[in-house]
């Protein structure tokens, strides 16, 4: 029922974090749980709101994601690392620790009310550990950043070395890395015994499978409904990893995570999928193909980013070339991909308009004449996936020569994103309709 996920997402939590850096990125831990919530959720208001919640610390996590990310590009200094640390630790004050205080109470009830034989009541003490563990981490990581109040720390550029206040950041950072630790590892032996008595209650499992089976599987409007907008929010969100910005000479937007997104999309509608075996491992085979070429692409980057002119380089071709390469074979797949995408939308449009049948003769016709409508936004939206993934692979192509192509590249796929955000809401407003 999902338990097994959330035990595996507690598990990315439990490390400290090094200044602005997560080893384990909280980030997949949160979407463990939030997927493992999911049929709880399902049947229950008060682990619904749990989710909702959990939701809320998996967007605090992105963005610690992101600033990570940003870091390997840019060279931030001593006062803005201070300030993401800081804001990332409210922010974990402010949605994370809810979140935990309403999963325990969700879960616990759930139990108390679905199963005869309840497991006792050992949700306290994790309501007392983890505030004082979540807290201990947030400030763990604030603290070291406070020397640079003081002065500048680090490597000062003479035989001395480190500075005092250098020395004494990396004392901190190990001193609070090594506490924050000690009270990770107590939360998680405490959390896991938990949550696998939990998992052990079959009677509370079999409870919590009868009623999903009966009130949500069997609802088969509430699946298309679901299918449909979890589609159409995956493949939007994707449409904005093909934009290109560069920042400090390197293209910072990862492409490959369009793949990714695209990926789960599949999985959610695979009943809408043709032919969804050889669909799902072609996507998946453009993605591994993406992140090749933005592996390239960071070589690049990294060699000849700041280049006014890099085609005048010697070498330049060794570090360009492959790149280009591989970047216009996973995107002509990703165009293969968008295809068998449209012919999911479209199915998806034959099953949610007018899925509650009627007997209004006008009724009818105005419902065929919505799906045709619907099916012709289909097709111009591939045309426009098309457009900017094709623009993608030409203004790559001219990069070195032309330096605004990555802005060329941009507009293409903002077009697309707005055109994209147009059709899938009057999608997802007819599969909503059904309900």
């Amino acid at each position: 029922m999902g338990l097994g996920f959330i035990i595996a997402g507690m598990i990315f939590l439990f490390n400290p974090f090094i200044s602005i850096y997560d080893i384990l990125p909280d980030i997949i831990g949160y979407a463990f749980i939030v997927y493992g919530l999911s049929k709880f959720a399902d049947i229950e208001l008060k682990v619904m709101e749990a989710k909702r919640r959990m939701t809320s610390a998996l967007y605090v996590a992105a963005g610690r994601m992101v600033v990570m990310f940003a870091s390997v590009f840019m060279e931030f200094d001593s006062t803005l690392i201070l300030v993401f640390a800081f804001s990332f630790a409210a922010l974990e004050m402010f949605f994370v620790l809810p979140a935990f205080n309403m999963f325990f109470e969700g879960m616990e009830y759930t139990c108390l009310r679905f199963s005869e034989n309840a497991i006792e009541k050992r949700s306290e003490d994790l309501r007392k550990i983890t505030p004082i563990f979540l807290i201990v981490r947030s400030a763990a990581a604030v603290i070291p950043e406070l020397t640079s109040l003081t002065t500048d720390y680090g490597y000062v550029g003479d035989d001395t070395g480190l500075d005092n206040s250098g020395v004494l950041r990396i004392m901190l950072l190990a001193l609070c890395a090594i506490t924050a630790l000690v009270f990770g590892i107590v939360w998680l032996t405490t959390v896991v015994p938990y949550l696998k008595k939990l998992r052990g209650n079959r009677d509370f499992l079999a409870y919590v499978k009868e009623r999903y089976e009966s009130s949500v599987l069997a609802n088969k409007v509430l699946q298309m409904q679901r299918s449909v907008k979890r589609f159409t929010s995956l493949w939007f969100a994707a449409l904005f990893f093909i934009t290109c910005i560069p920042m400090d000479g390197y293209y910072i937007i990862p492409e490959f995570i369009c793949g990714v997104l695209m990926l789960l999309g599949l999985m959610y509608s695979k009943r809408y999928v043709p032919e969804y075996k050889k669909t799902f491992t072609v996507c998946a085979a453009a993605t591994a193909i993406m992140f090749l070429a933005y592996m390239l692409l960071y070589r690049y980057s990294d060699e000849l980013g700041y280049v006014i002119y890099p085609y005048k380089v010697a070498g330049f071709g060794k570090y360009f070339i492959p790149y280009i390469a591989v970047a216009v074979i996973g995107y002509a797949i990703m165009i293969w991909v968008c295809k068998k995408g449209n012919a999911s939308l479209k199915a998806m449009i034959d099953d949610c308009v007018g899925v509650r049948e009627t007997s209004d003769v006008r009724r009818k016709e105005i419902d065929k004449y919505r799906k045709k409508e619907l099916g012709r936004f289909a097709d111009r939206l591939f045309v426009f996936q098309c457009v900017a993934f094709a623009g993608s692979i030409i203004f790559m192509v001219l990069m070195p020569w032309f330096a605004l192509a990555w802005t060329a590249r941009t507009i293409l796929s903002v077009i697309a994103i707005i055109y994209a955000y147009n059709v899938f809401q009057d999608i997802t407003e007819e599969a909503e309709k059904a309900l």
